[in-house]
């Protein structure tokens, strides 16, 4: 395998089904709008200066962090020469089968897409792909040492996440509510629209719920809506060949014209213009 050169068939990786998915990053890359339907994409950069957009929101690339993908996101990078690392591609299938215990899941929001690693741990990572490295050069490879290897890798990440998570509620002084309301959002923004529907299964009335939304967020509950289903209808826009009635329809509009207002007076353009 080359580990002179970021590996770019994208295409590829858009259609991997099964397993797990292991290239090595080495120099300069970059690319626009790439949306991976199927699968988790982990980056584990050992150095790195540069850019990466996940849905839009831009995270500087830095030294021992790693960058995660969920499945549908879209995703663009400006990576400077210089940069080394490691990308894991895994289908939902592993995940549901081998990582179920994991904070991985098609049906909870991305709350870190990036998480700056402890160097103590940033060692072990790199220990670990390294591992995953010489196993794929092997014949044949073993799908069973590999599988663990990633068990481990993930055990990791996962921990990271546990202290991002302790650090995010303390600082933000986030109520459960609010969790709460956030994951319902996330399995059922397409279903409804209105504040009233997740008032009633948290529960609260709506207007407790609102103002808790405001003192922690600073937006209102309906914003909070709002801004989900309008990621969703970016990430179609962009990265599915879905028609724009079609998409509608598929996020629970009646018509296109009301498609088109709402994202409208969500985002200023329209549909088709912010797909062009």
């Amino acid at each position: 395998m080359n580990s002179k050169f970021i590996e770019k068939d994208l295409e590829f990786e858009a259609q991997i089904k099964d397993h797990v998915t292991y290239f090595p990053l080495a120099g300069e890359s970059e690319i626009s709008g790439f949306r991976a339907p199927d699968s988790y994409v982990f980056i584990f950069f050992e150095k790195a200066s540069g850019n990466h957009f996940i849905d839009f929101v831009e995270y500087e690339e830095k030294d021992n962090q790693v960058h995660i993908s969920f499945p549908g996101q879209i995703h663009s990078w400006k990576t400077e020469i210089g940069a080394r690392g490691h990308k894991l591609i895994l289908s939902k299938e592993f995940i549901e089968k081998r990582l179920y215990n994991s904070r991985f899941s098609s049906l909870l929001p991305n709350k870190f897409p990036v998480l700056d690693i402890p160097i103590e741990i940033s060692k072990k990572l790199s220990r670990e792909f390294k591992m995953i490295q010489e196993e794929f050069g092997e014949e044949p490879v073993n799908w069973d040492v590999i599988s663990f290897r990633v068990e481990i890798i993930f055990s990791f990440i996962n921990m990271c996440i546990d202290d991002a998570e302790r650090d995010t509620i303390v600082t933000n002084r986030r109520n459960p509510i609010i969790l709460s309301f956030i994951e319902l959002i996330e399995v059922n923004f397409v279903e409804s629209k209105a504040v009233a529907f997740y008032a009633e299964k948290l529960p609260v009335t709506p207007n407790y719920l609102n103002i808790l939304t405001k003192s922690t967020l600073g937006i209102t509950a309906k914003e909070l809506i709002d801004a989900r289903i309008i990621l969703e209808a970016k990430r179609l826009l962009k990265g599915s060949n879905q028609t724009v009635k079609e998409i509608a329809f598929n996020l629970g509009f009646y018509s296109i014209s009301s498609f088109s207002s709402y994202f409208k007076g969500n985002t200023g353009l329209y549909p088709t213009k912010f797909r062009e």
